[in-house]
């Protein structure tokens, strides 16, 4: 029964680890978000707007997705108003939730096209890359906070004027997220484990040390040597016959006294009768001797 204990708590446990690992890996949550705009009929130009890039922190990436290459231009806000007034454009305005960018059509009536929409000298700078493009927020908000500084700068998303400016914006950031039953589940298997190893090894040694008992105990019973019995009935070996003499105990002493005294003297005129044994012989040889001793006690005087 204790070992079977031992083994279920070291199931438990190894259990209790498994779904710690799983915790981490497959059960884990997601380590980012990503924040998506769909763009349908976005305008010659998409504009970001400031601070939209630091809903979830100051890390992450900005994907722009576009027909063609695409330039990333920043400028002061109230340049880049100017430079679209009179053209439909989207603006991306914020996050509806951690998966939804809220975007906002501007000019909806305006023109549909811009003229060589990265010449202009209002640009702080310009970018083209073939689509798609990414963008570091980190890097961004570092330039933002430099020597230059630009604080909250809006975006402008263009690709050769006549086609949308993007047609799809994503914004990704890192999370931190954990499943805070992972840490108990680690420390209660690992304890499980190891109460039920300690367990285990003490069951196994009680074992062994009754086995060895088992074993000497029978070892102990096989070495004695068996005593013999002995028979009441049977005869003691007499002297006589080649036999040790046997020295008489008080029984058989006993014994011989009662018959002695059992047995009638004889007298003068009745002949003794001949000895069925030596022992009788012998007896009767002593009886003889004190009979003669009574008729003649003259002589023994």
């Amino acid at each position: 029964m204790q070992r079977l204990l031992a083994i279920l708590l070291v199931l438990i446990g190894v259990i209790g680890l498994v779904l710690g690992r799983l915790g981490e890996t497959t059960w884990a949550p997601a380590t980012e978000v990503t924040a998506t705009a769909e763009l349908a009929d976005a305008g010659p130009a998409v504009v970001i707007d400031p601070g939209v890039l630091y809903i979830g922190g100051k890390e992450g990436t900005v994907t722009v997705t576009g027909a063609s290459d695409v330039s990333v231009i920043t400028a002061p806000e109230g340049d880049v108003t100017a430079y679209l007034d009179g053209t439909k454009y989207t603006r991306i305005t914020g996050a509806s939730d951690w998966s939804t960018l809220t975007t906002e059509v501007v000019g909806a009536d305006g023109a549909t096209e811009i003229d060589d929409p990265t010449s202009s000298d209002l640009w702080r700078t310009v970018e083209t890359s073939p689509s798609p493009v990414t963008i570091d927020i980190a890097d961004f908000a570092a330039a933002e906070t430099g020597d230059e500084e630009q604080e909250y700068r809006p975006i402008l998303l263009v690709t050769d004027g006549k086609s949308a400016g993007a047609e799809k914006v994503s914004i990704t950031w890192p999370v931190e997220a954990e499943n805070r039953w992972v840490p108990f589940a680690y420390a209660g298997g690992a304890a499980i484990a190891v109460i039920g190893l300690v367990l285990l090894v003490v069951s196994l040694g009680g074992g062994r040390r009754r086995d060895e008992e088992i074993e000497d105990a029978d070892g102990s019973a096989e070495g004695e040597e068996p005593v013999a019995a002995v028979d009441p009935t049977e005869e003691l070996p007499r002297a006589e016959d080649g036999g040790a003499p046997l020295a008489p105990t008080s029984s058989s002493a006993a014994g011989a006294a009662t018959a002695a005294s059992d047995r009638t003297p004889p007298t003068a005129t009745t002949a003794p009768e001949a000895p069925a044994s030596a022992d009788d012989a012998d007896l009767w040889s002593v009886v003889d001797e004190d009979q003669r001793r009574a008729e003649s006690p003259e002589e023994d005087r």
